[in-house]
């Protein structure tokens, strides 16, 4: 049986009741409990001989069951609270793009190619994790989120569950999501903000070079 330190696991289901919708995983030589409202997001009946990916845990006696878990065979893996924000987070970068003239073809095209690629080099980096091969460098998957590919990332993340539940890389991603945010309604208002940012930054410059001047000029 897995311990509750390991991550992720895959195992068949070996039994289902429809009507109950509960059953059973086989995991070795065990049978492990799966409740059907431990299958995250949209997915069709399980039925004997699906694949399950699933973490471990506990019910309300302490024994042990499958949680969080996912329909390989079936299913896209998504809650609806996990995608709900995504829509909202995409208004203002589309408006922002249609604002600077970016023709609605280029944009669609552009968003397509740079978010298919995100999302297949996300299900490459999870295959690897998964048969330790050499991982995808995470700047790599920064960059293309970086580049307009967070929206597919958003949802890889939560439909492969990859890098969702890593601090650091979740700090990173969420960084470029505000970044996107911000400059989507700072083009809106015609840069004011990053103009007047610019504008200290430059400031600052120019008191630490005067600043260096009259400590050369007083050794």
């Amino acid at each position: 049986m897995p311990s509750p330190a390991n991550d992720e696991w895959t195992a068949p289901i070996m039994e289902w009741n429809r009507e109950k919708g509960y059953g059973f995983l086989q995991v070795g030589e065990r049978r492990l409990f799966l409740h059907r409202r431990e299958l995250v997001g949209l997915h069709r009946t399980p039925v004997v001989g699906d694949v399950i990916r699933f973490r471990l845990g506990l019910d309300a006696q302490g024994r042990a069951c499958a949680v969080q878990a996912v329909n390989a065979r079936g299913g896209l893996g998504l809650s609806l609270s996990s995608v709900l924000p995504l829509p909202f987070l995409l208004v203002l970068p589309v408006i922002g793009a249609l604002h600077l003239g970016v023709p609605p073809l280029w944009l669609g095209l552009g968003a397509l190619v740079i978010n298919a690629l995100t999302y297949s080099l996300y299900a490459s980096d999870k295959r690897r994790a998964g048969t330790g091969q050499w991982r995808v460098p995470e700047s790599h998957l920064h960059l293309l989120e970086l580049l307009g590919g967070w929206p597919t990332a958003w949802i890889a993340q939560r439909r492969l569950r990859h890098k969702c539940s890593k601090r650091s890389y979740q700090a990173v991603f969420i960084l470029i999501v505000l970044t996107w945010q911000f400059a989507a309604y700072d083009s809106l208002h015609r840069w004011e903000l990053s103009r007047a940012g610019w504008k200290q930054v430059a400031m600052w410059l120019e008191r630490r070079e005067h600043t260096r001047a009259w400590e050369r000029s007083n050794r």
